[in-house]
């Protein structure tokens, strides 16, 4: 069921070959994308189509440019390097090798929104272990998010380095072609629209009796046509510089050397170039000198047809074939590269040795014009090829050319270019289109689209129309949303909706109130919307596509919820009323407590005082007795003197007892951060004659370091130290452990002490005459003694002063016992 659900969130990357995969297994959530099933819509949406597409494509998403391809474009990545490493890296990462061209290309696009084209751009990629020289064709497009903001650049992109290559091939093939010439005495042209300039080479300037020098204006040379030709040369020049008039140019005319007066009859060809704002920039071609020519008119069209053809289409490929057996007469570079073939493969080989693929779709046009005689013309047409190894549908715009000698077709020439590119782009368009409607129809959100003024209904999906307008599709599809829902004319709608379709800014509004009528009924509710504009692809807003999901349950349990909080606001007031009531009798308990502890106070100071005064005098004069009077006293007067000595000891410690245990709930004592084995060490050097007395054995650890007031953790080290040693068993060795645990709080709750909190568990543990367990409460208990005065020493103080401390201390301690084996104290300090 998990896989389920995950797959249903990621959805989007479906299918898309190995790419939709790689992305699909891809730990999307250990980057800074995050979740892919939490990238916004726009993005998931951009990523269906392109996985999708098989056209190169490339999106850089968010500010630092981060890189998704489909398995089109991973060709151009090669078999090692980039892929599949750049998936998720931001651009500059990517691609360093190239960023300082491309990064500025994608920031101009993400800070504006306006799309680019590069042609042909040379930018050299690090693939396969080395850096290739590359060029490249591309466009970028902004991509908007939901809320209308740039948030990715999408790049359509092909690699055109063998496109390149194959033109600097034919440049050099011009340079051939200028030697061919120059060896078949023609005369050459190349001159510039925009400057003005001409250049000729020297057959030209003897011919026309020009200067020397290397450029000219186009005035100088014309001016040697003769005066009949002139006018109908110029208007032909400035035919040619139109764009629509294709840029092709053939002319014959006279012409009259200047310097010795000789006339010659010349035919010109040529073509003009067009820029991309379609004006020329160009004007080249051949003259040739046809004067003496001897041959008949008919093989002089032929010749000139040929010559014609192949100069000036160059550009596309161009084949001629003889009608018999279909022999490959002529081939250029353009129909060698389409072919994939090499000109020892082609020239002079039947057509169909070559291309047999192509034999059974091509035979029936051939055909066709060998019998009417008149060309043969396909748009989009599709040829299979065997390319890179494989069988590939190709299309093409194609021209089949025959070429008469008598009135018989003799040749046929053919002229092709490839659009395979194009036309596979529109229908990846159109699987894209219909994508999308899958995609809508099929949401379980409520989507509609919207067309024109009028509001036509395109589209509306099942969720739609069950859930907000309970029709059926035949009532709604096709008509105006106002002749459906006629009470929304006096709405807000129908002028939000105008306003997104003339803005085409995207509009939002949460819980907005929206009711329905019909001769089926009325109702009424609150939705979330999102009204997006769609435009075509002159970026003209056509239509708006829009969402909507039903929230009346939420508003509504919002109303529940404010009413219930003005409830519970007069409940509140009367709760801090009886609160208030409650804290003015704690107030005065506080101040009795006050009092009660001025009066401790008071007794402190008269225990540490007024009662010591007179217990000092009683030992002094005993004292003083006992050193005068010892030898006249009899045994027994003796014995009742002792007593008092006794007394008096055990009354002045019960005193210094009880000021040491109100002492401990000063609050004017401070915390310190503090090692507690050097406290213990402390003890340890107070308490040395009485452990070498005793020959107690010390074990501890390092114990730890907490936020203690230092002069209390002492007392209780002492006490405890000095408690192990009192009720130490005869005869036997007293060894006292103390070792140090750090716990969580979550295992002392049963002591009251904070779950949240981290405590420093110190653990006294002896081998003495121990208690009973039942006595592990009593024994912290003021003046409770487990054993007789005489038989041990004490006031039954100490322990409950332990116990004060600790809870001074926010912590607490323990006893646990067992008589004949020892005692144990836990005390706990929070860290």
């Amino acid at each position: 069921m998990n896989d389920k659900i995950h797959h249903e969130k990621i959805a989007f990357l479906d299918e898309g070959g190995q790419m939709g995969k790689i992305m699909r297994d891809y730990p999307w959530s250990d980057t800074v994308l995050g979740a892919a099933h939490t990238w916004p819509q726009s993005l998931k949406s951009t990523l269906s189509l392109l996985l999708n597409s098989q056209y190169p494509m490339l999106l850089y998403w968010g500010p630092n440019f981060y890189c998704f391809y489909n398995d089109a474009f991973k060709i151009s990545l090669g078999s090692k390097g980039k892929h599949p490493r750049i998936l998720g890296m931001n651009g500059q990462e990517a691609w360093s090798e190239m960023w300082n061209t491309l990064g500025p290309l994608l920031k101009g696009v993400l800070a504006d929104g306006k799309p680019t084209w590069r042609e042909n751009m040379f930018l050299p990629i690090d693939r396969n272990g080395t850096l290739e020289d590359a060029y490249w064709t591309f466009g970028y497009s902004a991509i908007k998010n939901e809320a209308n903001i740039i948030s990715g650049v999408l790049t359509i992109c092909t690699e055109t380095t063998d496109n390149v290559q194959a033109l600097k091939k034919l440049e050099k093939s011009e340079d051939d072609l200028k030697f061919a010439i120059d060896a078949t005495d023609l005369g050459t042209w190349d001159y510039n629209p925009l400057t003005d300039k001409l250049k000729t080479n020297e057959r030209i300037k003897a011919w026309f009796g020009l200067d020397t020098k290397e450029e000219i204006e186009l005035y100088q040379a014309t001016n040697a046509i003769l005066e009949e030709d002139r006018q109908r040369v110029n208007d032909a020049i400035l035919e040619v510089f139109d764009f629509n008039s294709g840029g092709k140019y053939d002319i014959s005319y006279s012409i009259r050397n200047k310097q010795n007066g000789q006339e010659r009859y010349v035919r010109a060809l040529g073509r003009a170039w067009f820029n991309e704002d379609k004006v020329a920039y160009r004007f080249n071609g051949t003259l040739q000198d046809i004067t003496d020519q001897q041959k008949s008119l008919e093989q002089l069209r032929i010749n000139e047809s040929r010559f014609r053809r192949l100069v000036k289409e160059i550009p596309v490929g161009i084949c001629i074939l003889s009608v018999d057996n279909y022999i490959i007469n002529v081939v250029n570079d353009m129909a060698l590269l389409i072919w994939q073939k090499s000109l020892a493969e082609s020239h002079n080989k039947p057509l169909f040795s070559v291309l047999t693929e192509i034999k059974e779709g091509i035979i029936p046009i051939f055909e066709e014009l060998i019998a009417t005689k008149k060309p043969q013309y396909g748009n989009e047409y599709p040829f299979i090829l065997e390319r890179n190894g494989a069988k590939e549908t190709g299309y093409f715009n194609f021209i089949f050319e025959p070429i008469l000698n008598k009135g018989e077709v003799t040749e046929i020439m053919l002229v092709a270019f490839e659009v395979t590119v194009a036309v596979k782009a529109r229908f990846e368009l159109e699987e894209s289109e219909r994508q999308f409607k899958n995609f809508v129809m099929q949401s379980p959100i409520p989507m509609g689209i919207l067309r024109g003024a009028d509001m036509k209904i395109e589209m509306a999906n099942d969720s739609l129309l069950q859930l907000i307008w309970r029709k059926q599709r035949h009532e709604v599809e096709g008509k105006g949303m106002l002749d459906v829902f006629p009470n929304l004319i006096a709405s807000k709608y129908p002028e939000i909706i105008h306003g997104v379709m003339n803005t085409g800014n995207t509009t939002s509004e949460k819980e907005s109130f929206v009711s329905f009528e019909d001769d089926n009924g009325y109702w009424e509710f609150y939705v979330d919307y999102d009204y997006i504009p769609l435009r075509d692809l002159n970026g003209i807003v056509t239509g708006m596509m829009f969402t909507c999901t039903d929230v009346t349950d939420r508003v509504e349990a919002r109303k529940k919820s404010d009413l219930f909080s003005k409830n519970l606001e007069k409940q509140v007031i009367l709760r801090t009323n009886q609160l208030k009531e409650a804290n003015d009798k704690l107030q005065l308990t506080i101040r009795s407590l006050e009092n009660r502890n001025k009066e401790l106070e008071a007794f402190a100071y008269v225990s540490s005082h007024d009662l010591q005064e007179p217990l000092r005098k009683i030992q002094m004069f005993a004292d003083r007795v006992a050193s005068r009077e010892l030898d006249n006293l009899s045994d027994r007067g003796i014995q009742d003197f002792n007593k008092i000595i006794s007394s008096a000891e055990r009354m002045r410690t019960l005193i210094e007892d009880l000021l040491a245990f109100s002492r401990t709930s000063n609050n004017e004592a401070k915390f310190e951060k503090v090692d507690l084995k050097l406290v213990l060490m402390e003890v340890i050097d107070t308490l040395s004659d009485k452990i070498k007395a005793t020959k107690t054995r010390l074990e501890y650890d390092a114990l730890a370091t907490a936020y203690v007031i230092p002069f209390q953790i002492r007392q209780i080290f002492q006490n405890i130290l000095e408690n192990a040693m009192k009720f130490a068993k005869d005869d036997t060795t007293p060894i006292i452990k103390i070792k140090t645990l750090v716990v969580s709080g979550e295992h002392l709750e049963h002591l009251n002490l904070l779950p949240e909190s981290t405590y420093s568990e110190i653990t006294f543990t002896d081998n003495g005459i121990g208690f009973a367990p039942q006595y592990g409460e009593q024994i912290f208990e003021l003046f409770q003694r487990l054993h007789g005065k005489l038989e041990y020493k004490g006031t039954g103080i100490g322990l409950a002063i332990v116990k004060k401390i600790a809870e001074n201390h926010h912590g607490a301690i323990i006893a646990i016992g067992k008589e004949g084996v020892g005692a144990e104290f836990k005390l706990y300090l929070p860290l």
